[in-house]
């Protein structure tokens, strides 16, 4: 299993005032908020726009290991709040893990493979993307990587399929991760594939390219009770 990559970041105590605010973002340094059970009270810092950009670009899961005067916290996104006109990030949250206790967190799946329905004109979709999960932070993945090429027609991966020591998906066993559909006008009212059902699943994601995963490029879902407003 391929572990998060991990980016250190240097943070800033924030400064006050409408007219400090605006030389911090001209700065290109982001407001942020650090909050979890590892934090006795919320930092309120500045980090890093470029930083914060490196770890929104990445597909696969990636932690923040924020620095803070001399003291270092492993951290996760939990929101990002983007500037309606430049689509710049103005604010984030992190949630600073505690080792011994678990996280939910968002997690992108990616499939290998090219399935052997599809080299019989079978088209390849995938319904869903990403995927809650339950861990300890050790046990964080950077994905979840799925091997389709045994795939016929008609044929499904399901969350069931999903097996890493440590890591629990808060999803049904049952639920289909990818199938493989007959070419449009064969035997998808036979299979019971017909278009009603894909898009009762289609609000994860759409047709997905042979063999071809999306990642996840942004938020985790960790959560807290002493979360404060900027």
């Amino acid at each position: 299993m391929q572990k998060p990559t991990v980016i250190t970041v240097e943070a800033t105590d924030r400064p006050k005032g409408k007219a400090a605010l605006r030389k911090m973002r001209d700065d290109k340094l982001v407001p942020a908020v650090a909050y979890g059970p590892k934090v006795k009270s919320n930092l309120h810092v500045t980090i890093p726009e470029l930083e914060l950009e490196k770890v929104l670009a990445n597909n696969q899961k990636t932690l923040i290991k924020l620095v803070h005067n001399k003291k270092e916290y492993q951290t996760l996104i939990q929101d990002v709040e983007y500037h309606p006109v430049t689509d710049r990030p103005i604010h984030v949250d992190l949630f600073a893990m505690e080792e011994k206790t678990p996280v939910t967190i968002e997690i992108p799946i990616r499939l290998t493979g090219t399935p052997k329905g599809a080299t019989e004109g079978g088209r390849l979709y995938q319904p869903l993307r990403r995927i809650m999960v339950q861990c300890l932070p050790k046990d964080i993945p950077a994905e979840i990587v799925l091997d389709i090429t045994d795939l016929d027609i008609g044929d499904t991966i399901d969350v069931e399929a999903i097996d890493i020591e440590g890591v629990e998906p808060l999803r049904a066993s049952f639920r289909t991760i990818a199938v493989v559909r007959p070419p449009k006008g064969g035997l998808d009212e036979l299979l019971g594939l017909d278009e009603d059902e894909e898009g009762e699943e289609g609000e994860e994601g759409a047709e997905a390219a042979e063999g071809e995963g999306e990642g996840e490029g942004g938020d985790s879902d960790a959560s807290s009770d002493d979360k404060s407003e900027s």
